[in-house]
């Protein structure tokens, strides 16, 4: 009865994954690429600093303005002239129109509108920088979590394999009891360990279906999407210490956008020097003004025609307050240098320890998938020898438990290695041109 129940487990196992899509490696990344929330803000982020970016933004272009207004008054009119005339009226109505095309251009400035722009630039390229660094980040977390399931799925794996071996235990431990060979202690000890191991393929399916979850929100997917994945996990071992340290002072994208803080920095620096030189503006226009009174000395006034001028602002004392602007930037730029090399020097001694990590964990899985050989090996012996009565439960039970520690030493050792080469392939910014396409 107890294989009957194991090899229908198994089959509906089989038929429900069966029943799912595979969602490949590649799939999933193509999704976050597109869906993932955390790479659309960065898009957004990305496309401000670009609208911001141009000459306006700057200060480089004129602005043009037009200005009109209409005032309405009732005056009262006193007025006595020097030939004696004396005019006095009351509420005498006075309508005064003016309207003004004016154009104001900073034609100088220090040469801070240059210093701005060049800023603006760096700020746009900061922004496709962090676009892409948000880019790596979320394919790291993908794969991550994309070989996490892979590695769930394989527990699950191995745990119907030490299922059926408990099965069979529990099938020789009833034979046994049943002729008289041994008690019934074996028995009982076999479906202790049968339902313990269907106990942990029930935990291990449950935290499966949670990975998918996970795996679903990071790529932007419904939460609800059931799905399977590959069966193995395939390592690239091409991977050599001395290149990656050679080009990732260049290549690593947090580098790449530290060294851009820096002259963005510099280009702030620029525009408050820009304060100590003369700021010059180009003013021109076009004026109209009507003056109407019922009363008055002067009852009408027209006025109209272009205007043209420029003013210089020369600052001969700001109080020290541009020096002290100055040095603090100063400080600023030395504290992000500074900070510059500290991560430099943090992010070699990562890849180092990333890549021993890597061969170590290399090592690991080569050790224990020769390992499981001879696991199985030994299983099969003393299952043998179990038949004959010539070892006992105690022996057959630490075979078992030697192979599956084998078997899930393994998978873990697999999954620990591709860990360590994502984690390469991140620090070498090699994981956004991997999957460019």
């Amino acid at each position: 009865m107890n294989k009957i129940y194991v090899l229908l487990f198994i089959v509906l196992n089989i038929y429900s994954i069966n029943a799912q899509s595979i969602l490949q490696p590649e799939e999933a990344v193509a999704f976050a690429l597109e869906k993932s929330f955390d790479i659309i803000i960065a898009k957004n982020d990305a496309e401000v600093q670009n609208i911001y970016n141009n000459k306006a933004t700057a200060g480089m272009l004129p602005k043009i303005n037009i200005t009109t207004g209409d005032v309405f008054n009732l005056n009262n009119i006193n007025q006595r002239f020097a030939s004696g005339e004396e005019i006095k009226n009351n509420w005498i109505p006075v309508n005064n129109f003016n309207a003004a095309l004016n154009l104001n251009w900073t034609i100088f400035d220090g040469l801070k509108m240059f210093a701005t722009k060049d800023r603006l630039n760096a700020l746009a390229s900061l922004g496709e920088l962090q676009l892409k660094n948000q880019i790596q980040n979320t394919i790291a977390n993908v794969l991550k979590a994309y070989f996490d399931i892979v590695q769930q799925k394989q527990n699950i794996k191995a745990l119907y394999e030490s299922l059926k071996i408990s099965e069979e235990r529990i099938s020789l431990s009833d034979k046994k009891f049943n002729v008289g060979y041994a008690d019934k202690t074996p028995l009982l000890q076999a479906k202790v360990d049968f339902n313990n191991q269907k106990i942990n393929i029930l935990k291990q399916e449950t935290n499966l279906q949670q990975q998918k979850i996970t795996l679903n929100n990071l790529i932007g997917r419904d939460n609800s999407i059931d799905f399977d994945v590959i069966n193995d996990i395939d390592i690239n071992k091409n991977f050599v210490l001395q290149n990656i340290l050679d080009t990732f002072s260049i290549n690593n994208l947090d580098l790449q956008m530290l060294n851009k803080d820096i002259e963005i920095a510099k280009y702030q620096h620029k525009e408050i020097k820009s304060q100590r030189l003369p700021l010059i503006n180009l003013n021109t226009g076009y004026n109209y003004a009507q003056n109407n009174s019922k009363a008055g000395f002067q009852i009408f006034n027209r006025t109209y025609g272009p205007t043209i001028g420029v003013n210089a602002t020369i600052p001969i004392f700001t109080g020290g307050v541009v020096k002290k602007q100055l040095e603090a930037s100063s400080v600023n730029i030395a504290t992000k240098q500074i900070s510059f090399e500290q991560t430099k020097h943090n992010l070699n001694a990562q890849i180092i320890a990333a890549y021993n990590n890597f061969n170590y964990a290399l090592s690991v899985l080569e050790l224990n998938e020769k390992n499981i050989a001879d696991a199985k090996e030994n299983l099969d012996i003393t299952l043998e020898k179990y038949r004959l009565n010539q070892a006992n439960s105690v022996e057959i039970r630490q075979a078992q438990s030697s192979y599956e520690d084998a078997l899930f030493n393994v998978i873990e050792a697999r999954y620990t290695s591709k860990i360590a080469e994502i984690d390469l392939k991140k620090i070498s910014n090699t994981l956004v041109d991997e999957n460019k396409k």
